[in-house]
């Protein structure tokens, strides 16, 4: 019997929450923080509430993770720049040079699916996940 679309997707994402673990794992990394890194690019300053909003969690939540992520000195807190009562995270050069090597693995992993593909697959694959996206 041919697996419906859901069930599919819950495969791939298991794996991908697997290889997900093993970087975080490695890198000794909480979920939080490891999305945290992949949530700010190098030299943009987000306010505290917009980083809460891009993770999908509540400021409280948002907010600890700051904090954690300023601890191990990978993020730094400013006063806004609009409002000085609001906080501005950007990353440090130590949480730009971790979330390179987030990314660096996150390509390796990808490297070893596409290496199994044709470049037609490849493409095909990429614009059905980019349609699945921006419909869910």
């Amino acid at each position: 019997m041919e697996k419906q679309l859901f069930e599919l997707i819950m495969m791939v994402k298991k794996k991908c929450l697997r290889t997900e673990e093993k970087i975080r794992t490695e890198l000794k990394l909480t979920p939080g923080e490891f999305h945290g890194l992949l949530a700010i690019e190098e030299g943009e300053k987000v306010p505290g509430l917009a980083f809460s909003e891009r993770m999908d969690f509540s400021p409280s939540r948002g907010s600890r993770i700051l904090n954690r992520l300023v601890t191990k000195k990978y993020m730094v807190l400013n006063p806004g720049r609009s409002d000085r009562r609001s906080i501005e995270a950007s990353l440090t050069p130590g949480g730009v040079h971790m979330r390179a090597i987030i990314f660096s693995k996150m390509t390796d992993c990808e490297t070893r699916i596409t290496s199994q593909l044709s470049r037609e697959d490849v493409r095909d694959i990429k614009s059905a996940l980019t349609k699945l996206a921006s419909v869910m």
